[in-house]
């Protein structure tokens, strides 16, 4: 590591009902399949059920317990729905998988189980391949309904693997499916960084024998030379308004942290000591700049204004504290910090208040980030085996693995 809305969703927000936190009872009472593919009702059963618990905004109640089940090729009647409410549900979802042809339709409905209202109506186009990108959107939709944000379920993770015995730059769902390889360096790829658009990943390569920064467009494909200065060109991290990047470079000794354009140009140096400066990361609002600082002797984080001035120290506790990224909320900052020895994923208050070790356990958990939503936490870990990828709640609780163990997966950056 270098030191571097309807009446029911009305009294909900964000989750929390009535100032106490508390995840809201919903059930997927179905989801009918009628396309002749046998496998396709469990895949996209499981999907939905999955991405409605990840969103941590659900508690997703079996309909078999409930006595809820419903088979029928129609939507189901208000009766069945309204039974939901008499459990205490809020929700009732409902699917749909037909075909026309070689396409595949989703038609996904979400009702009020106290009122038997329908809350909302899609319809999902696609191939096979696409049901669970299809079921992701429907998921997404379901969120927003009840909290009016953006969900994450159609957001994807990069991450670099050693696949094939080089360090690549890879995507995949933010749920670790879909695996594709985006580089062919044959070489050593870090630090993917997308941008707040979702339409460029910054990441640095040693394809040229340098630590350089580039930028890959993810629609066209096109890939261009960011920064390709002597020494370090590393840790990318983008503004809030994608219009600049800030990014550590050692080209006039020690590392420092500088500002440029996503071009490479307009650079402005923030960081001026005798230690290394890295790992810059952005507050949601664009004013200030997290960081890694060994200017007090050891790896700490420290706070600055967007033009470096201002620059403060946020940790004391912990000898080795390094990688922050800051909550799209703004009211948190994860990083690492070294216990006994090991890597693990901590959060802090901006003031410096609060801090809080969320891992335990064997191996070294690092690179770790907040999902778009700021409700979950996603890093890399040893802890079993090789190397994979994790996903957990702001909490430390609801540990989950995204990656196999066929190799090693490591910084893992979640698009927006």
């Amino acid at each position: 590591m270098l030191l571097f809305v309807s009446s029911s969703a009305a009294q909900y927000d964000l989750g929390v009902i009535k100032g106490e936190a508390r995840k809201i009872p919903i059930v997927v009472i179905d989801l009918f399949n009628d396309t002749g593919a046998p496998g396709l009702r469990a895949l996209a059963l499981d999907v939905l059920q999955a991405d409605l618990r990840r969103s941590q905004i659900f508690d997703v109640m079996d309909p078999k317990k409930l006595d809820l089940a419903y088979g029928g090729q129609d939507d189901p009647p208000a009766d069945v729905i309204k039974r939901g409410g008499t459990f205490g549900l809020s929700g009732v979802a409902w699917a749909r998988l037909s075909r026309k042809g070689g396409d595949i339709t989703l038609s996904g409905r979400l009702y009020d189980a106290v009122s038997g209202m329908r809350l909302t109506s899609k319809e999902y186009y696609g191939n096979e391949e696409m049901v669970r990108r299809m079921v992701h959107a429907f998921a997404d939709e379901i969120v927003s309904q009840y909290t009016g944000e953006k969900g994450v379920a159609k957001t994807r993770i990069a991450c670099v693997s050693d696949k094939t015995g080089h360090k690549e730059l890879y995507v995949m769902d933010y749920d670790g499916q879909n695996l594709r390889k985006l580089t062919a360096d044959r070489s050593i790829s870090m630090s993917p960084a997308w941008s707040p658009d979702g339409r460029v990943l910054a990441y640095v390569s040693y394809r040229d024998r340098n630590p350089d920064l580039y930028g890959l467009d993810m629609e066209s494909g096109r890939r261009w030379k960011i920064s390709g200065a002597a020494g370090l060109n590393i840790s990318p991290a983008w503004a809030p308004n994608g219009k600049r990047l800030a990014v550590a470079l050692s080209k006039d000794g020690g590392a420092e942290i500088y500002t440029m354009t996503m071009d490479g140009n307009d650079l402005e140096r923030l960081t001026y000591g005798i230690a290394d400066n890295v790992s810059p990361s952005w507050s949601p609002n664009g004013r200030e700049i997290a960081f890694t600082s060994g200017r007090g002797g050891s790896p700490q984080l420290y706070i600055m204004g967007v033009d470096g001035t201002d620059a403060r120290r946020i940790t004391f506790e912990g000898s080795y504290n390094a990688s922050p990224h800051w909550s799209p909320r703004g009211d948190r900052i994860v990083f690492v910090s070294q216990v006994k020895g090991l890597f693990k994923v901590a959060t802090i208050n901006p003031d410096g208040s609060d801090f809080r070790v969320l891992t335990n356990g064997p191996g070294n958990d690092e690179n770790p980030m907040w999902s778009p939503s700021g409700r979950q936490i996603v890093f890399s870990s040893s802890r079993k085996g090789k190397t994979g990828i994790y996903i957990m709640n702001p909490d430390g609780t609801e540990l989950e693995r995204i990656t196999p163990n066929d190799a090693n997966y490591t910084s893992p950056s979640w698009s927006p």
